[in-house]
């Protein structure tokens, strides 16, 4: 073996190690877009401890067409009162901003609607941020 095959080939060994720190490394996973806020209602009624109240984050852009659930929460009451605090979680990949997002709940006892939201409550886009204080409406029976 000549000597210049010689270096090659010690040289080709030597750099086998380093090859994984060549590598670039995975890229970090992206922090989740977080919508917060409240839950309320005006009329001076205790929660029943077994109500639940759920919160969901939607897309409404497209007309005609039930909005897409991008994030829920469900809440058990267990005591709690209102105002009661919310937080929804989306992956922001999910978020187009030319699209239009909005907030909305509601309260159920037993599967029965007793509270719900009545109005838009945007967030995300069209620079309406990502807290929103949600009242709701009591559902006459």
């Amino acid at each position: 073996m000549n000597k210049r095959a010689f270096l090659r080939s010690i040289l080709a060994t030597a750099a086998v190690p380093l090859l994984p720190a060549c590598t670039t490394p995975p890229a970090p996973k992206p922090e989740l877009v977080r919508v917060t806020g409240t839950v309320a209602y005006r009329e001076r009624i205790a929660l029943d401890p077994s109500a639940e109240i759920v919160v969901q984050l939607l897309d409404v852009s497209r007309m005609d067409v039930a909005a897409t659930v991008l994030a829920e929460q469900r809440i058990r009451a267990d005591g709690k009162q209102v105002p009661i605090a919310f937080e929804l979680s989306v992956d922001p990949a999910r978020i187009d901003p030319r699209m239009r997002y909005n907030v909305s709940a509601r309260i159920l006892k037993d599967g029965q609607l007793l509270f719900i939201t009545d109005r838009a409550y945007p967030v995300l886009t069209y620079r309406e941020g990502n807290t929103a204080s949600l009242m709701l409406t009591r559902v006459d029976r």
